[in-house]
């Protein structure tokens, strides 16, 4: 059976720095899929190279990610700028109709991003198109998926997304909940087992639901292994524990709106400033 591709990847590489990880991940995701390949470098304002200084910067860029070892046969393009890197990325992902962006998971100036977010944060902000946030080494496809999940659209998106860059790996599918007034009522052993059973078969629907729609949209695809993962716990711990146990080299979510106001309440902004492993993010 066929697998569901990706017609067109951006890697955003910061040549100031370690480039191995996110260069070595875009191609394999690129050879995995047949996908066309734009390597690209954003020059900041204030590392040195003034806009006035554009074209001989974008040339040094150009020249470098032209010397990077690329399997033979791959459709690579170059693309740099200089500007803002959220900004122009998001600019590139749309202009080239990128189906997938990908960054490295450092953080340019720690005190300032605990504020403002990370160019991640804002790059997802301005695009349409899923952020692959890497953080550890290739080591071939991915093989473990999580997908924790809270049943919203936007957690099926992120689950969708993730199916299509991984569609060989194991799928584990994780909801966490916390018990209503926890403080002041205590549960036995049968009303723990009897909630859990309710939220695995709610689980379980959701899933099915998602499979169904997933496959009538890509009749003939490969389709992953999922399973399914409950935890009973603070939503950060249960993530965390689940984290802890499987060991996923991919988490996969989603966020829940755009704008400031998408970060209240919300999760995701958390491990877009510390990823604990390679991370999917959808709009």
């Amino acid at each position: 059976m066929e697998e569901v591709v990706l017609k067109h990847i951006l890697a955003a590489l910061d040549l100031n720095t370690q480039t191995d990880g996110v260069f070595s991940r875009a191609v394999q995701l690129a050879v995995q899929h047949g996908s066309k390949l734009t390597l690209a470098h954003i020059a900041a304002h204030g590392d040195g190279d003034e806009r006035s200084n554009a074209q001989t910067a974008l040339a040094r860029a150009d020249k470098r990610l032209r010397e990077l070892s690329k399997p033979s046969g791959l459709d690579v393009d170059f693309r740099g700028a200089v500007g803002n890197p959220a900004h122009e990325i998001a600019a590139l992902a749309r202009e080239t109709g990128a189906e997938l962006v990908v960054l490295g998971a450092h953080r340019e100036n720690p005190v300032t991003d605990l504020f403002f977010e990370t160019t991640a944060y804002y790059t997802i902000e301005g695009c349409d198109a899923p952020l692959l946030i890497v953080k550890n080494p290739t080591h071939g496809p991915y093989r473990r998926v999580l997908a924790p999940t809270d049943f919203s659209s936007c957690a099926k998106h992120a689950l969708r997304a993730a199916m299509t860059i991984a569609p060989q790996a194991d799928f584990h599918v994780l909801h966490v909940y916390e018990a209503p007034f926890s403080v002041f009522v205590r549960f036995n052993e049968q009303q723990i087992e009897e909630l859990r059973r309710r939220h695995s078969k709610r689980i379980e629907r959701n899933i099915q639901e998602e499979m169904r729609d997933f496959l009538a949209r890509h009749a003939g695809c490969a389709f992953p292994e999922v399973k399914i993962s409950i935890e009973r716990d603070d939503i950060d711990a249960g993530i965390a524990k689940a984290a802890k146990r499987l060991e996923p080299d991919l988490m996969a979510m989603g966020m829940s709106g755009r704008g400031l106001a998408a970060l209240v309440g919300s999760r995701t902004d958390k491990y877009l400033n510390a990823p604990i492993c390679d991370l999917l993010v959808t709009p």
